[in-house]
């Protein structure tokens, strides 16, 4: 079974892979992590229409009302956040994802069909037939072709895909079939990465200047999505409209409106009062007993495919206390964390404890290795840990010091545009103050944690929101030596050139069990070293309207739960 993704941390943790495989300068994200207040409206800015109890109608056609606290910042692909949020809407992959727990496969989209060589080097790929651009560009497998040349030659985004990265050579069958061959066995395509890759118009992106890809202004985006941008007003709202000539068929929702609210209780109270049908899958936990007692009201809860993790800077570069750097202070710390507590009061039961430090929740069944287990809660273990590792309170003043006469008091940086944030680093400072450490926390924006943790490398301890999953073609940690390089989003900078040798070696091997070994003892080692240890992994949380839509509650969807092309496909409008 494969792990369901999540993608709303996909574009962030691209970037930074970018860095760290020495691209060029790109600009930072512009969103965090995590969903924040945003502005108000402008008093002069259009809203959401009015709907009077009724599902609203231009011409007979559906309006779908969005709503969500995030403004849209760009619609380039390779720097900007929004893409990730709304492109499969506007671009496509050759699948819609969809691995969950299920073990629901990639389903059909731009690819209709497709077969794998034995060794798993070569797959030929069917299109669907009618697959136009929203400018009215045929697609067709020379089309295809043409991008993936293009993306294999921009050294800066190929490592976006690991395809690019191992491509061999590429082939036209006919019009309709594509040939492609790696120069390694890479397997978990449909599931992994061709929901990824999107395909961009060529005619467009070939007369883009390498120098220019991370600022070019995709502006209005063209893809062979089912829906296309018409209106953005920046603060307030966005309006997509769908394609009659959708290959897959006119969607059954002819326009989607998207209103930018100023914080959950707007948000809530717009969804309560049929202000809006639908919100985007990023509610604060707070939200779910709120709308639960609503009327007319559906939330979906998806299993966690992110997780809010403390991390130790273990980087050669920048500031770090020395005794971060001992692997018996990291494992005491691991000791000291109450989980349980995390998931109870931080995200109240909205979220599940993690057996490892690799992935966390049900959909990573089978795909776990089976020895580990979460680190129990146990302060009197951890003191144990760190009497025996020498650092002891020498003078009495309830603080241990260090092997080296330091004082064991350690700098948590934390993004206070991420809400739990400052409750988490509560706790861990009040954890670890009864086994002799101090913490000192430091509460920064978003931009400022990414500098100072990523750039700088100046901080002891961060609380940090990551993408968990098993494909290693998503490391931000795993693929361990190459994130780790100043400037990359390896946040705890660990490099274990062993460990990611096994993670090559399941990633390559064209055996879909034997695999699994080297996957498991790569966990096991991440697991010992603790460059990060797991919190906790919430749950992402949606709600629409039942009384004017209908979505099927399909496990399948991914982390952007409903709010999918293959969600609004299926919807029923009453």
């Amino acid at each position: 079974m494969k792990a369901e993704c999540s993608r709303f941390l996909v574009v962030v943790l691209f970037l930074l892979l970018v860095v760290a495989c020495g691209g060029a300068d790109i600009p930072e994200p512009t969103l965090p992590l995590e969903p924040v207040e945003a502005t108000a409206p402008a008093e002069d800015s259009t809203v959401a229409p009015e709907l009077d109890g009724e599902v609203a109608q231009a011409d007979d056609t559906a309006i779908l009302r969005v709503g969500g606290m995030q403004d849209i910042d760009c619609w380039n692909p390779f720097s900007c956040t929004a893409i990730y949020q709304w492109g499969d809407l506007i671009l496509e992959g050759f699948v819609d994802q969809g691995p969950a727990s299920a073990g629901c496969p990639g389903k059909p989209a731009i690819a209709s069909s497709w077969e794998r060589s034995t060794d798993g080097r070569t797959w030929t790929i069917q299109l669907h037939e009618g697959i136009t651009f929203s400018d009215g560009t045929p697609v067709t497998a020379g089309t295809v072709k043409e991008l993936m040349e293009w993306w294999n030659g921009n050294d800066e985004i190929a490592v976006f895909q690991a395809e690019i990265l191992s491509l061999e050579s590429v082939e036209v069958i006919d019009d309709l079939t594509l040939r492609y061959t790696t120069v390694d066995p890479i397997i978990n395509s449909p599931d992994y990465a061709w929901p990824y890759t999107w395909i961009l118009p060529p005619h467009i992106w070939q007369g883009v200047d390498a120098e220019e890809i991370f600022s070019f202004e995709f502006d209005p985006p063209v893809g062979t999505g089912p829906y296309v941008l018409t209106e953005y007003v920046p603060g307030s709202h966005m309006v997509l409209d769908a394609r009659e000539d959708y290959y897959r068929g006119t969607p059954p929702i002819g326009q989607i409106v998207y209103t930018i609210y100023p914080g959950a209780d707007a948000l809530n109270a717009a969804l309560l009062a049929g202000e809006i049908d639908l919100t985007l899958p990023f509610l604060p936990p707070e939200s779910y007993d709120i709308l639960s007692g609503g009327p007319n009201i559906t939330i979906e809860e998806k299993y966690p495919g992110d997780t809010y993790n403390l991390a130790f800077n273990l980087s050669a570069a920048g500031t770090v206390h020395p005794a971060i750097l001992d692997p018996a202070v990291r494992k005491a710390i691991d000791h000291a964390l109450d989980r349980q507590r995390v998931v109870d009061e931080v995200f109240l039961g909205h979220a599940v404890t993690c057996p490892s430090n690799w992935a966390c929740g049900p959909n990573y069944d089978g795909e776990l290795n089976p020895d580990l287990a979460i680190t129990p809660f146990d302060p009197g273990q951890a003191s144990q840990i760190l009497e025996e590792a020498g650092h002891l309170d020498a003078d009495g003043d309830g603080v241990r010091e260090s092997t080296s006469g330091q004082p064991l008091e350690f700098r948590l940086v934390y993004a206070s545009d991420f809400p739990p944030g400052q409750e988490i680093a509560a706790f861990i400072s009040g954890w670890l103050s009864e086994i002799g450490i101090t913490v000192k926390v430091e509460a920064v924006d978003w931009a400022t944690w990414y500098d100072v943790v990523t750039s700088q490398r100046d901080f002891d301890m961060a609380i940090d929101v990551a993408l968990g999953d098993i494909d290693p073609a998503s490391m931000d940690y795993w693929h361990s030596c190459w994130a780790a390089d100043a400037g990359g989003y390896s946040t705890s900078g660990y490099c274990n050139e062993e460990m990611d040798a096994l993670v090559y070696e399941y990633w390559f091997s064209a055996d879909e069990q034997a695999r699994w070994v080297p996957m498991f003892e790569a966990q096991r080692m991440l697991h010992e070293d603790r460059p990060f240890v797991i919190l906790a992994g919430p749950y992402q949380i949606q709600a629409y309207r039942n009384d004017r839509f209908e979505f099927p509650a399909d496990t399948c969807y991914d982390g952007f739960g409903i709010f999918t092309p293959q969600g609004l496909l299926d919807a029923s409008v009453k």
